[in-house]
């Protein structure tokens, strides 16, 4: 077993030698084909830090006065029919998601003394509640003792998670479209290989190889191709957002600064490599089909 997984990667090395403008070019596809919509989903992973972390998003928020009884308010909104639930978000909450959200203006908050966030109230409206219902619960909210201001959230927060929705499709659109490209160009890559190891295949299948191991060192090829294509992305995206977080260091910028907060965690991280080598195997996987070996 040993030695037939040690032959099925120096063929596949020899495949790779054999045409290494083909191999370039197919592991610079994949790299584009995952780099591009990759960016895009970064970017959008940090965007939606501005939406509501919970399921349910608010559709009104409330901000109370210092000294208000949060609890006792919140059991009184709660009781409407209107409301589903109602969140209590403490100064310390409060002052955890700004910093979160605005992490560029951490430092210069932590020399404000004696500024505390207030408490808030967010209001979910209930699902039966019927068109209408926020205008309602807002009106109803901001005439209570205690209440300092109202905000309306659910258009914002609606349209905002569309807009998300929008954007990480397309992503996901513009990748399957690159990586179609890739694909076929992995094809190509192992096509030509095939031509330029026919008298080997041959002189195999006369000392009694099997199908599989004949195939095996291409398939092993086109999936190395794609692995390296996608370890280029992570890679070229790491160094991006490297940069700009650098830049944005020495230069803060109040909106830039919110697309450049974390990177990919490394489950994800890891999807990439997977990605590419997916999309290889099955450009290799197509080529090696239709010859005829």
């Amino acid at each position: 077993m040993r030695v037939a997984v040690r032959h099925a990667f120096a063929e596949a090395w020899s495949i790779a030698r054999s045409g290494p403008g083909l191999t370039i070019v197919a592991v610079g596809l994949i790299s584009i084909a995952l780099y591009i919509p990759g960016l895009v989903l970064l970017l959008t992973q940090n965007v939606s830090r501005l939406a509501a972390s919970a399921e349910a998003p608010a559709s009104v928020v409330a901000t109370l006065l210092p000294g208000t009884d949060a609890r006792a308010l919140a059991a009184a909104i709660a009781a409407s029919p209107e409301v589903a639930r109602v969140r209590i978000v403490g100064p310390e909450a409060s002052r955890r998601r700004f910093e979160t959200t605005f992490p560029d203006l951490r430092e210069p908050l932590s020399h404000l003394e004696g500024m505390e966030f207030p408490t808030v109230l967010e209001i979910v409206a209930s699902g039966r509640a019927g068109e209408g219902a926020g205008a309602r619960i807002a009106a109803e909210t901001a005439r209570r003792p205690g209440v300092e201001q109202v905000q309306r959230e659910e258009a914002f927060e609606v349209r905002f998670r569309e807009f998300l929705a929008v954007v990480r499709g397309f992503a996901y659109a513009l990748g399957a479209i690159l990586c179609g490209a890739a694909v076929l160009s992995v094809a190509s890559a192992v096509r030509l290989a095939l031509d330029q190891h026919r008298d080997e295949i041959d002189i195999m299948r006369l000392m009694g190889a099997t199908e599989a191991k004949i195939r095996a060192p291409f398939w092993l090829h086109g999936a190395l191709e794609g692995a390296a294509g996608g370890a280029i992305a992570i890679l070229l995206l790491g160094v991006s957002y490297l940069v700009a977080s650098r830049v944005l260091g020495t230069s803060p910028h109040p909106i830039l600064s919110l697309f450049w907060v974390r990177f990919f965690s490394p489950g994800i991280v890891a999807v990439f490599p997977a990605a590419g080598a997916a999309a290889g195997f099955l450009g290799a996987l197509v080529s090696v089909g239709r010859a005829k070996l």
